[in-house]
């Protein structure tokens, strides 16, 4: 499943760099959080952040510091939020692509852009959750 993830988080980042100005790579930490709460997580944000703003001529580390920071308020508040759910998923996402669009690319958009992402983070949530719970629906026992 990590492998998964990590191709996932390769095509999103080249759409994000040649396509769209959604966060999508954004998108997919959020949604994936939940699933992999380790320092897997940590690295893929570190990484890929560190790869948008190469590739986008920001300065490079200001995206690894916002994704490695978010995720950890996610981890952080596990214990006292339910982070499996689809609410907070949508609310996560809505807020953080929202300070990310505002900080990282200002445009007339913001809330709308935030909006389509919290959508997109919820599909690739249950899209994820319904993968990886997959083999549990055609478990075939030894009767």
């Amino acid at each position: 499943m990590r492998i998964l993830a990590t191709v996932l988080l390769f095509l999103a980042f080249s759409l994000e760099i040649t396509l769209t100005s959604i966060p999508l790579v954004f998108i997919l930490l959020v949604a994936f959080v939940p699933f992999y709460r380790n320092n897997f997580m940590f690295f893929l944000a570190f990484l890929f952040g560190l790869l948008l703003d190469f590739f986008a001529f920001r300065d490079v580390g200001i995206s690894s510091i916002f994704f490695v920071s978010f995720i950890f308020l996610m981890l952080l508040y596990q214990s006292k939020l339910e982070i499996s759910t689809n609410y907070f998923v949508f609310i996560a996402t809505f807020l953080g692509s929202f300070l990310y669009i505002f900080i990282f690319s200002f445009q007339g958009y913001i809330i709308l852009e935030a909006l389509t992402s919290a959508v997109f983070g919820i599909l690739i949530f249950n899209i994820f959750k319904r993968i990886k719970n997959a083999p549990d629906k055609f478990h075939l026992s030894n009767s």
